[in-house]
């Protein structure tokens, strides 16, 4: 009877030890690809759709709607989900809705199984090979597989799955967004607040990070490819932010002899020119950097305090690469079609001038009072029609305010 008990536990284990071993096929994800097909039922998906799909990180993206407001988009991760499972069920979780763009971010479960990098890349090129034949007027860009404290032992696999997909993604037309350098501290490991408490899927700032890349690679590279063609100046004065430093065209007009660049990036945030300090920024070892950021932050939802602390983070990111370099914030300016958050921006404003009188490296330039006219409202003749951006009379204005401040 005793053997016969041992008998039956040893094949009980047995079994267990099989189950595991077993590879994990798609078939466990058929129960979530049938609840998005629930959800469709239940809602018609929009047209013209961008779809974000892969593992949980994508299926924890909560806030997805919120940061990207202006485009309708789809949630198609599935927790656990290794890049050949995306693939498998393309024709179901993407294909079908026609999307104009496809953001993929996979393949770490599948090295994590054991799976090599080859293995990794075939599957990639499997989802791109069926998604470009039903579907070949898609964008399709792939997020990079991130590093993650808990599978750091992992990484350089994860590099080399990486550099494989990314030489594929050159070769077939998709764009491949590099996030692995920005998750990462000066000190070369996963930046810890990026991440929950596995250590495995992103918080709301890792988040951050990689809507701060959607939006902005094409713009950090194409400053790459200008520097390749002509050669930044030594020692330069760098304006960085939003669009109104990107329109500034006269800049080297309006400062001769002053060695500006200008690396601001249109529509951006003060956390964009932290992400991307130093491709920006610290690369060109600036004497000063001029900064013009907040407006956008405001308008998207963002408080006061954490424009603040955004800016912040940018001086203690230049500082650490770069410790003589003055650092000025030009304050938020008044415009016409942002006038009902004023308050918000000048507590912004306020913030930011009460921080720099604490170090004398830092500078707050106030134009705000110099737009105004005598009604205490923008002046209606320095800005373009879309009544936000100036006009070159308001570039005269910021000219005559900001050229003190440059040395």
């Amino acid at each position: 009877m005793i053997y016969r008990h041992f008998l039956v536990l040893f094949l009980v284990i047995c079994s267990s030890w099989a189950h595991a071993l077993k590879p994990a096929g798609p078939a466990r994800f058929e129960k979530a690809i049938q609840a998005f097909e629930a959800e469709d039922a239940a809602k018609s998906p929009p047209k013209d759709v961008t779809v974000f799909v892969g593992a949980s990180n994508i299926r924890r993206w909560q806030s997805l709607p919120e940061r990207f407001k202006k485009t309708p988009v789809l949630n198609r991760g599935f927790g656990g989900s290794q890049l050949s499972d995306v693939a498998f069920f393309a024709d179901r979780c993407v294909i079908k809705y026609k999307p104009k763009q496809i953001y993929l971010n996979a393949g770490g479960n599948d090295l994590h199984a054991g799976k090599t990098p080859e293995e990794v890349l075939a599957a990639f090129e499997e989802f791109v090979t069926k998604v470009r034949t039903a579907l070949p007027k898609t964008a399709i860009s792939f997020i990079s597989i991130p590093p993650s404290p808990s599978r750091w032992d992992e990484v350089e696999q994860v590099k080399k799955a990486n550099a494989l997909i990314a030489e594929s993604c050159e070769k077939h037309g998709v764009v491949f967004i590099d996030v692995f350098s920005l998750l990462l501290g000066a000190d070369g490991q996963p930046r810890p607040e990026l991440y929950v408490e596995d250590k495995l899927h992103f918080s709301e700032a890792g988040y951050d990070v990689v809507t701060s890349a959607i939006r902005w690679q094409k713009d950090i590279l194409a400053f790459a490819k200008k520097d390749a063609e002509k050669a930044p100046p030594e020692n330069p004065i760098v304006f960085t932010g939003s669009s109104s430093i990107v329109k500034w065209k006269t800049l080297a007009e309006d400062f001769p002899g002053l060695p500006v660049m200008n690396r601001g990036f249109g529509g951006s945030e003060v956390f964009d020119s932290f992400n991307y300090a130093h491709l920006t920024v610290i690369k060109y070892k600036p004497r000063q950097v001029v900064m013009y950021a907040g407006g956008n932050d405001i308008n998207g939802g963002k408080t006061p305090q954490r424009v603040f602390a955004d800016f912040k983070a940018f001086v203690a990111k230049v500082h650490a690469a770069l410790p003589e370099c003055r650092i000025c914030y030009i304050s938020n300016a008044p415009n016409p079609k942002r006038w009902s958050m004023i308050d918000k921006m000048i507590e912004a404003s306020r913030l930011v001038e009460e921080y720099t009188k604490t170090d004398k490296r830092l500078q707050f330039i106030n134009v705000y009072p110099h737009m105004l006219g005598a009604d205490g409202k923008p002046k209606p003749d320095i800005f373009v029609a879309d009544q936000l951006h100036m006009n070159p009379k308001g570039y005269v204005i910021w000219k005559e305010v900001v050229g003190p401040y440059l040395k």
